[in-house]
Order: structure tokens, then sequence, then C-alpha cells
């Protein structure tokens, strides 16, 4: 849940998830691949974490530059 703060600490946050999210995709891809047919465990925890992280910086950027259509 997004807590109620100011625009620099939601601005720091943010470049904070997506740093993370950038790290997570690097360390995706170079991630040994395993055997056809065996399950990695490890590659489906990162990309949990990876779309939890992708809608946080989007709840994030929708409280910094909210969408008003007036």
């Amino acid at each position: 849940m997004i807590s109620l703060t100011t625009a620099p600490e939601l601005q720091s946050q943010l470049q904070q998830c997506q740093q993370q999210k950038m790290q997570l995709e690097h360390d995706m891809q170079n991630s040994p691949r395993k055997p056809r047919g065996t399950v990695d465990f490890d590659l489906y925890r990162m990309k949990r974490v990876k779309t939890e992280l992708q809608d946080r910086i989007t709840k994030l950027n929708s409280v910094l530059h909210p969408n008003i259509i007036a």
C-alpha cells in the first residue's frame, strides 16, 4: 500500500523500484537455463517479484502523475 508521503519520497521510491526491476530482468536473462521438462522455481519467483514491482511502479506513477480528464 502506498502511504501518504511527499512527492520527492514517492519519486525516490519509484526510481528504486525501477532499478530493482531492471536488475531482476538482467538476472532473469543471465540465469542458467534448466533442462526442458524441469520446473525452475527461481525463475517463477523472479517473474512474480517482477510483476509485483511493475504493479508498484504503475501505482506510484498514477499518484505522481494523475490522469485527470476534465
